[in-house]
C-alpha cells in the first residue's frame, strides 16, 4: 500500500497551521514534539505529531467524531513511517519519569491519487457530493458507462445513470447545451436531479485507415473526448479536459466503442481525476464560496452589523457585500465548511436584537430571514 500520509493531504485543516519547510522534492519540514513512558514512544510519538501537524486533520462531521477518531489514530499510526528523516533537536527525561522529544522531520507528501482511504475521507468532509455524468455519444455509451464505472470504484455518489438516460429524451436542447460545455445548462440539469456537481461532455467517433491492418478485415475506431466538470451551484467550471484513444476490431461498431471506452479512462486517468481532487482539495483547505441573501434588512447600520457579525464567526474567511437594497442584503462568503455547517451556526443567532432564520438552503445559496 502507498504511503498512508497521502491519506491527509486533502483534509481541512482545523488548527493552527505549524510552519514548515516545502523542500525541492514536494514533502514538507516540520518540527514537533513528542512524550512517552520511554525515549523510543516519545519518538514515535514525535512523529505522529510530525505527520498530523504538518498535513493537518479533518473532522468530518459531529456525529462522526468518535468514528473518524478511531480511524485518525489507525492513519497516524502508519503514517509515521512517511517521515523520511528526521533530526532530534532536544531529548530529556521530564521530573514525572516521562521522556521528551523534539524533532524536525521530513514528511513525505506522496500522490493521493490511487489512495481510496485519502479519497473517501476527502469525500466525507465535503458531506459526500453527488454527481451527475452526461455524455452525449452517437451510437451508444460506452464512454459515460467508462467514467460512471471509474467514479464508483472512487466511491464518487452518483445519480442514478437509469434517471440520466431517461433524460437523454427529453429537454434535449438543454441536454444539448450542457454536452456541448455550456455551464449553466449543466448546472441547471444537475440541481434538478439533486447533483452537486455534473460531470458534462461529447465524445466524436469514426474509422482510421491502417496500413498496418492490411487485407486483415479489422477496423481501426478512433474516439475523442471532451468534458468539463461544473459546480450545479454556482455554475463554476472546476475542471476541463479531453482525450483521444482508438482500438481495433472487425466490428467498426466494437472498434469505435472501445476506442470511446479507452478514450474515457484516458481522461480520468491523465487528469480529470487529479483535477476534481485539487478542486476539492482546495474548497477544503481555503473554503467555499456561499450566496448568502438576508431578508427583511431594512438599515444600512444593520446590514452593516450583519456582514461584521458574520466576519466574526470561525472559519469565515471574507465577506463581501454584493447587494443591498429592497430589504435584501446579498453577500458572497469564502466559509471553510459547507453550507449546511455554516447555517447550523449562523441559524438562531442574535444581532442588534434581531433574530437569524436560515429558511433555505439550496446547495451553496443561503436564504435567512431577519425577524
Amino acid at each position: 500500500m502507498k504511503s498512508v500520509v497521502a491519506l491527509l493531504i486533502p483534509i481541512l485543516l482545523i488548527c493552527a497551521v505549524p510552519l514548515y519547510a516545502k523542500t525541492p522534492e514536494g514533502d514538507i519540514t516540520v518540527e514537533a514534539e513528542g512524550y512517552g513512558i520511554s525515549t523510543k514512544a516519545a519518538l514515535l510519538q514525535a512523529k505522529r505529531s510530525a505527520v498530523e501537524e504538518g498535513i493537518g486533520v479533518v473532522l468530518i462531521s459531529q456525529t462522526e467524531v468518535k468514528n473518524f477518531e478511531v480511524q485518525k489514530d489507525v492513519i497516524l499510526a502508519k503514517a509515521t513511517g512517511s517521515v523520511k528523516k528526521y533530526s532530534i533537536l532536544q531529548e530529556e527525561k521530564q521530573s514525572d519519569g516521562n521522556f521528551y522529544i523534539k524533532i524536525q522531520a521530513i514528511v513525505s507528501l506522496a500522490s493521493i491519487k490511487s489512495d481510496l482511504a485519502a479519497l473517501k475521507i476527502l469525500l466525507e468532509s465535503m458531506d459526500k457530493p453527488r454527481m451527475m455524468v452526461l455524455i452525449r455519444e452517437e451510437g451508444g455509451n460506452a464512454a459515460e458507462t467508462a467514467i460512471i464505472d471509474y467514479l464508483t470504484d472512487k466511491e464518487f455518489q452518483l445519480v442514478d445513470p437509469a434517471a440520466v438516460a431517461a433524460l437523454m429524451h427529453k429537454e434535449q436542447e438543454l441536454i444539448k447545451r450542457a454536452t456541448e460545455g455550456d455551464p449553466a445548462a449543466a448546472a441547471q440539469i444537475g440541481a434538478l436531479n439533486g447533483a452537486e456537481y455534473a460531470l458534462v461532455g461529447k465524445v466524436s467517433k469514426g474509422l482510421m485507415k491502417s496500413a498496418l491492418l492490411g487485407d486483415t478485415g479489422m477496423k481501426s475506431g478512433q474516439a475523442n473526448i471532451t468534458a468539463k466538470v461544473i459546480n450545479c451551484s454556482t455554475a463554476a467550471i472546476i475542471a476541463s479536459k479531453s482525450a483521444t484513444s482508438a482500438a481495433v476490431h472487425v466490428s467498426e461498431e466494437i472498434a469505435m466503442a472501445q476506442a470511446a471506452q479507452k478514450a474515457a479512462r484516458k481522461l480520468m486517468d491523465r487528469e480529470l481525476f487529479e483535477k476534481i481532487v485539487s478542486s476539492f482539495q482546495d474548497m477544503i483547505n481555503n473554503g467555499i464560496s456561499l450566496d448568502v441573501t438576508i431578508e427583511n434588512v431594512r438599515k444600512f447600520k444593520m446590514q452593516k452589523a450583519l456582514r461584521q457579525a458574520i466576519a466574526e464567526i470561525s472559519d469565515v474567511v471574507s465577506v463581501r457585500k454584493r447587494s443591498f437594497g429592497g430589504g435584501k442584503l446579498q453577500l458572497s462568503v469564502q466559509f471553510k465548511g459547507n453550507a449546511d455547517s455554516f447555517s447550523e451556526t449562523i441559524d438562531g443567532a442574535t444581532v442588534q436584537g434581531k433574530n437569524l432564520s436560515v429558511t433555505d438552503v439550496a446547495g451553496s445559496r443561503i436564504i435567512i430571514q431577519l425577524e
